[in-house]
C-alpha cells in the first residue's frame, strides 16, 4: 500500500503557504539524522504523534529524488512496517535494515533519504458535510548516512579538515570546497555559513560535501575576489548538533 506522495505533497505545500502560523506537522522523527554501521544488523528510528488525532504513517527510503514514488524506487534497505497507524500522543518505532540488495562503496559512506508521510483520518459525515475542512499530509524527510567499519579518521573532524579556495559559477563569485579532494571517507553537511572580507559578510550557498570530492559553493551578494578573506561555518555532526569552522583565504 503506496499513497501517492505527489498529490500529498502538493497539498501540503499550497495548504502550508495559506496558512504557514497553524500549519505543523504532528508526526515527530527521534532526531535529524540517522547513522547506519555496517556491523548493526538494523537501526531503530522512534516517531511520535504529537498532535490530538490518530495519523496513518508511511515510511521508505529513496536515493535522493523526493519526486520518486516509492513503489519504483530501489534501495538495499527495508523500512518495516512500511505503513502503521499511529494513535494520538503515541509512537511507533520503524526498523531499518540492510539488505546487501546492491553492493555499497566500503571504502566511503553512502547517503540515503528517510521519508515518513503522515495522512491524517477522514472526516466523518456529518463534519464533512457541516464545515468546509481541508485537511494535511505532511512528509518529512532526513538523511540515512551508510558508515562502513573501519574508516579512517573521526566524521566530527571531517569539516576542519575540508580546503577552501577561490572559484566561480556562472559568472557569480564562489568558493570551491575540498580542493582538489575532501580528503576524508565521511559526508559533510553544512548548516550555514558566509565569507567575511572587507568589514562586511556575505553568505553562502552551503550544501552537502561528498566523500573524496568537492563542489562550489555560490557566495551571494559578492563580486570579485578578495586578496583577504576568511569563511566562517556551521557543520552538523551525527547527534545533528553544530561544529563551528573557520578557513583563511
Amino acid at each position: 500500500m503506496f499513497f501517492n506522495t505527489k498529490h500529498t505533497a502538493a497539498l501540503c505545500f499550497a495548504t502550508c503557504v495559506a496558512f504557514s502560523s497553524s500549519a505543523i506537522a504532528d508526526i515527530v522523527i527521534s532526531g535529524t539524522r540517522v547513522i547506519y554501521k555496517s556491523d548493526q544488523k538494523s537501526v531503530n528510528v522512534r516517531l511520535e504523534n504529537k498532535g490530538n488525532n490518530p495519523l496513518l504513517v508511511q515510511s521508505w527510503l529513496d536515493t535522493g529524488d523526493d519526486n520518486a514514488e516509492p513503489g519504483s524506487i530501489t534501495v538495499p534497505f527495508t523500512a518495516t512496517p512500511p505503513v502503521s497507524r499511529i494513535d494520538a500522543k503515541r509512537g511507533q518505532t520503524i526498523k531499518l535494515m540492510y539488505t546487501a540488495s546492491s553492493v555499497l562503496p566500503k571504502d566511503r559512506e553512502s547517503v540515503f533519504w528517510f521519508n515518513v508521510l503522515e495522512v491524517p483520518p477522514k472526516p466523518d459525515a456529518a463534519t464533512a458535510t457541516n464545515q468546509s475542512l481541508l485537511q494535511l499530509a505532511f512528509r518529512t524527510r532526513i538523511k540515512l548516512f551508510y558508515r562502513p567499519e573501519g574508516l579512517k579518521g573521526n566524521p566530527s573532524d571531517a569539516p576542519l579538515a575540508l580546503k577552501w579556495s577561490w572559484a566561480t559559477a556562472g559568472g557569480q563569485t564562489a568558493l570551491r570546497v575540498a580542493n582538489p579532494t575532501n580528503p576524508t571517507p565521511y559526508y559533510v553537511s553544512f548548516s550555514s555559513g558566509d565569507l567575511e572580507t572587507s568589514g562586511k559578510r556575505y553568505p553562502l550557498d552551503v550544501k552537502m560535501i561528498a566523500p573524496f570530492s568537492n563542489d562550489v559553493i555560490k557566495v551571494n551578494g559578492m563580486s570579485g575576489k578578495s586578496s583577504s578573506a576568511k569563511v566562517h561555518f556551521y557543520a552538523i555532526n551525527d547527534f545533528g548538533g553544530a561544529i563551528e569552522g573557520n578557513a583563511t583565504l
